[in-house]
């Protein structure tokens, strides 16, 4: 529909924090885009061949949030991976690998963005 919009104003502002503080993604070939009155949309694994493998939109800024925590935390443990030459094992069984304190300071991490996005803490369950 010609000038219909997807999110609203509030939704709109909090996601474009969210981008914000994500935006050090892109070193992973991560992209966040503010698409207007779509939403957001982030584009991920760019070749030069096919361009962007996977595009993901939000007009939803916990959904946006959750999605881009959880992949800012698997580029972390996948860096990690790769220094230690831990070969082909998923994401848990990497986090599980972990020293006690790095696994702290990543998920301790997710309090900072949140702070930074101005986004209040939900309990952990």
């Amino acid at each position: 529909m010609k000038g219909k919009k997807y999110i609203t104003d509030s939704e709109h502002r909090k996601c474009q924090k969210i981008a914000s503080v994500f935006s050090i993604l892109e070193e992973d070939d991560i992209v966040l885009l503010d698409v207007g009155r779509y939403g957001f949309a982030a584009l991920f694994y760019y070749t030069p061949q096919r361009g962007f493998d996977t595009v993901k939109s939000f007009t939803d800024s916990k959904e946006m949030f959750d999605y881009l925590w959880e992949a800012w935390l698997e580029s972390q443990l996948f860096r990690y991976a790769e220094a230690m030459n831990m070969g082909d094992l998923n994401c848990e069984q990497i986090f599980e690998k972990l020293p006690v304190q790095k696994q702290t300071e990543l998920l301790s991490q997710q309090e900072v963005f949140l702070k930074m996005s101005e986004i209040p803490s939900e309990p952990m369950t």
